[in-house]
């Protein structure tokens, strides 16, 4: 991983450039403690790594693609802008490449990000029926936070066992289980970090906790007077059955095949990360990275001399 901190980048003159024209974020910025420490343990199985990329790359990276391609709508400068335009902005301050963008048709609202070297970021008809522009920025940062934590090998790995058992045999898919079960292990605690990221590129954890309240119990027309301390008071209440032997059994195998912890629980760990000294510390260091101009249709950089943009070919910066 990288070290600490943001960092420099500048503009090459008035040319466009591949790389964040900004300071930005990095991973080490948002991991949470139990995500490195579960994530340590996968990493010290000897070759797991290894076996995990190449499976993927010879089985599955491909396929995703030509079902994405297939399938979904791929959002661009010249696709949906008004919804792509969110992404580009949030890359940059994480200092990644942008991840291909895709809208799936599905009433269920989620975001996923799969792949290794070709990586790519969907979204469902049903997140953006319940979330509104600067909600769904933050489940974006979200997922581009998996990016820049290192997450996405994983949890296409956890992904693919779980879904794509028929294609193992009933065999291997019993065979499997320990592995499903370590990994998902790993991946509820990572969304911890992911939650971070976006609380750190929204300035904002609370942007994070009212997007777990929507995602919990509905869209705004219902949630937006909902009492947040009575709410994160469920997870205190939650975690107190932790108290009890037998509770936590029962939760530990309410939980156990899920990709995400219960959302009261990351609304209280986002919340209290953001009352802490680290958080503090990286938006005063996020003070001073410097406002970039952008397209208001596809979200990429425009310097202010340009009068259109280099990637949609609109007028830049409001000329």
């Amino acid at each position: 991983m990288c070290g600490p901190g943001p960092v420099a980048a500048l503009w090459n003159g008035e040319k466009p450039m591949s790389k964040s024209p900004s300071l930005h974020f990095h991973g080490n910025d948002f991991i949470h403690p139990a995500d490195q420490a579960a994530r340590e343990e996968l990493e010290a199985i000897p070759g797991f790594t290894t076996a995990l990329k190449t499976f993927l790359r010879t089985f599955h990276e491909q396929q995703f693609h030509g079902v994405n391609m297939a399938t979904k709508v791929r959002l661009g400068p010249r696709q949906l802008p008004h919804l792509y335009r969110l992404l580009p902005p949030l890359c940059r301050q994480l200092g990644i490449d942008e991840p291909e963008f895709y809208l799936e048709m599905n009433p269920v609202p989620n975001a996923y990000t799969y792949g290794d070297t070709r990586i790519f970021i969907t979204v469902t008809s049903g997140m953006l029926q319940l979330l509104d522009e600067n909600e769904l920025s933050t489940v974006l940062a979200h997922e581009c936070g998996h990016i820049v934590c290192r997450h996405v090998l994983y949890h296409t790995m956890a992904n693919v066992l779980m879904h794509g058992s028929g294609l193992l045999g009933s065999l291997m898919s019993i065979l499997s289980k320990p592995i499903q079960l370590g990994l998902l292990y790993w991946y509820r605690r990572g969304e911890f970090s992911a939650d971070r990221a976006a609380a750190a590129v929204m300035r904002n954890p609370e942007a994070v906790v009212t997007t777990m309240i929507r995602l919990a119990g509905g869209p705004k027309h219902l949630t937006e007077h909902v009492n947040v301390a009575e709410y994160l008071e469920q997870a205190r209440a939650y975690d107190s059955l932790q108290d009890s032997s037998w509770d936590k059994i029962l939760q530990g195998l309410a939980i156990m095949n899920s990709t995400h912890p219960f959302c009261s629980v990351r609304a209280r760990e986002v919340r209290h990360w953001g009352q802490s000294d680290a958080y503090r510390r990286l938006m005063r260091a996020a003070e001073k990275i410097p406002a970039v101009s952008q397209c208001p249709r596809c979200g990429k950089p425009t310097p202010p001399v340009w009068k259109f943009c280099a990637d949609c070919g609109q007028p830049a910066n409001g000329k």
